[in-house]
């Protein structure tokens, strides 16, 4: 029989990790990567595993890698604090990793909850993930944000669904906007190379977002709640672009 360890990065996450503890006290081993929390995370975290790690941090790539580098079985799967593994999915990972012909790895769909209602369409559901792989095989992306988990070999797709209770507020949208778009920024400006931000940018990028995640992705489907997805994906887009202006902006007027 194959065993499984559970790998998680956290901070300060005492308001929401136990019912993400309990989805996986079945597995052999949790792994906890805690970047030194202040409130009662560790605590918590100790009624369910003593294999905590403390390391300052230093950007998701980082912490995800030292989860892999501290398990130790051959099969992991990586888990956020803010989700929850269903009892279908808990089955299947358990089936999977004592098969002798799974894949290297599996994606697994995700399901959000957003300003109180499960979000089904907009492009957010089924937000695949690749999160249960042979440790032999699995490797990070060096990325600041989006930092997603690879796999050599072959990969398949599971069916049971990861709860990810992601956004309670707007306001928590709007930070989170706002951090990780300034996190994207340097890799934009990257991915663009000699190009620059021009004023179409900031219209036309915005408005086609709207459109592909309200109408394409049928987002009106998802109530209120999915038209400020869409305008605040749109919002996301516009922002992005306007810190990659300012920053190239700053970059040819900086003083010889």
């Amino acid at each position: 029989m194959n065993h499984l360890s559970v790998v998680m990065i956290v901070l300060n996450e005492a308001q929401r990790i136990e019912p993400v503890l309990k989805s996986i006290e079945w597995a052999d081993e949790i792994v906890v990567i805690d970047a030194f929390s202040t409130d009662a995370t560790e605590k918590i975290c100790l009624r369910y595993t003593d294999r905590i790690y403390k390391y300052p941090w230093e950007g998701y790539y980082k912490q995800r890698m030292r989860s892999i580098e501290h398990a130790s079985y051959p099969w992991i799967f990586s888990i956020d604090a803010d989700e929850i593994v269903s009892e279908e999915l808990k089955n299947e990972i358990l089936t999977i990793i004592n098969d002798r012909n799974s894949k290297n790895g599996y994606f697994v769909p995700r399901k959000t909850r957003y300003s109180g209602r499960w979000i089904e369409h907009s492009g957010w559901y089924p937000d695949y993930q690749l999160r249960l792989f042979r440790a032999e095989d699995v490797f990070i992306e060096p990325r600041l944000v989006h930092e997603g988990f690879s796999v050599r070999g072959e990969i398949g797709y599971l069916k049971g669904v990861l709860y990810h209770h992601s956004i309670d507020t707007i306001k928590q949208h709007v930070e989170k906007i706002n951090h990780y778009t300034s996190l994207d920024c340097p890799q934009k400006i990257q991915r663009l190379g000699n190009k620059q931000v021009r004023w179409y940018n900031l219209i036309f990028n915005p408005f086609f977002k709207f459109i592909r995640m309200y109408f394409s992705n049928k987002g009106y489907k998802d109530g209120f709640q999915g038209l400020i997805l869409a305008i605040l994906s749109a919002f996301s887009t516009q922002l992005l672009y306007i810190k990659v202006w300012e920053a190239q902006h700053n970059q040819r007027n900086k003083p010889l």
